[in-house]
């Protein structure tokens, strides 16, 4: 059964990211075109102690993702079924995530927001975390052009959650926010998502006309890359970030340096795979990162998932992203 949260109100105010006069104006015209964020319990309490955490991180590719056809192959695994233990939770870290509600404003400001969406089939996050019995901590990003709908990053959980922030990252091409939450009763360790824009460079608020785009090295991601950092760094414990970093130069681009310098480890890859973006022009965009605070996190390892064997097919189960599947192993004495 899907609850409202119990702190419904407490929780809608920490996914309202805090409005910081350093970052530039236009995103509260941004803003100004999306609607709330969304909080929603559903599922048992976690196991007081707990052997391990599965992460799904995805792009869902503004909805047309499907989540459950992604789950229901997860648990098809007899032998290794994830998510359906009650000592080891599964935790979605989602990237445009899509959310179409009474609180997205029917106007739309014509420049500040998430440029023209394409038809589709599209589902709601809500009414996906409500149809599979998921917790959900949704924070929006933009709007999805002169539609009455946002997309934005969310953590979902077959467990309860507690403790969600949202903050906002520095501007550089659009609004970005980041979205963290605790598993209900673990706080010790924190789930992240977020998602960085492809290129372009940040500017100081004053500096309206100053031009936006540079691709030489990544300069946005890299800004990005460190505020996330700075932002994860005043979290207490240890943290799973799951992240589109749209590193166009893969495990070498300057927002995974920034990343890795500040102390996160990728999660260690299982099998040859190098791509994640399923498109011609195959990347490795999505990433799977970690802070092993007190050593509670003993090892993440992580693994892609392919619709159809030899990644032959169109999209994958309808996203242009492949989903990552992460194991964390934890210390025999669990997360507290």
């Amino acid at each position: 059964m899907t609850e409202p949260s119990t702190d419904t109100d407490r929780c809608h105010v920490r996914l309202e990211p805090d409005r910081h006069d350093e970052l530039h104006e236009e995103l509260d015209a941004w803003r100004s075109n999306v609607g709330s964020p969304v909080a929603i319990d559903a599922g048992p309490v976690a196991a007081p102690r707990l052997t391990g955490v599965d992460v799904l991180c995805w792009n869902m590719a503004i909805g047309l993702g499907r989540l459950d056809a992604v789950l229901d192959r997860l648990r098809a695994n007899d032998s290794n079924p994830v998510g359906t233990t009650a000592d080891r939770p599964l935790i979605v870290l989602v990237q445009e995530g899509y959310r179409e509600d009474g609180s997205v404003p029917g106007s739309v400001d014509s420049v500040h927001h998430g440029g023209s969406m394409q038809a589709g089939r599209r589902t709601d996050l809500v009414t996906i975390a409500e149809t599979a019995g998921l917790s959900l901590r949704y924070s929006p990003s933009m709007r999805n052009g002169s539609h009455s709908s946002d997309r934005g990053n969310a953590v979902l959980s077959t467990v309860r959650l507690a403790d969600a922030h949202a903050f906002l990252l520095p501007y550089v091409r659009q609004r970005r926010v980041a979205v963290s939450a605790c598993i209900a009763g673990h706080r010790d360790m924190t789930f992240v998502s977020a998602h960085l824009d492809t290129h372009g460079r940040t500017r100081r608020a004053s500096d309206r006309r100053a031009p936006v785009l540079d691709v030489g090295l990544g300069a946005g991601r890299a800004a990005q890359a460190r505020a996330l950092a700075r932002a994860l760094h005043d979290i207490e414990g240890a943290i799973v970030l799951g992240a589109d970093l749209n590193s166009l130069f893969g495990m070498t681009d300057p927002a995974v340096r920034e990343l890795v310098a500040a102390g996160l480890h990728p999660a260690r890859r299982l099998g040859n795979w190098t791509h994640t973006f399923h498109r011609p022009l195959r990347l490795l965009l999505d990433h799977v990162m970690y802070r092993p605070a007190d050593h509670r996190i003993r090892g993440v390892s992580v693994m892609r998932i392919d619709e159809v064997d030899g990644d032959r097919s169109r999209t994958v189960f309808g996203s242009d992203h492949h989903p990552l599947l992460a194991r964390i192993d934890l210390e025999n004495d669990g997360v507290r």
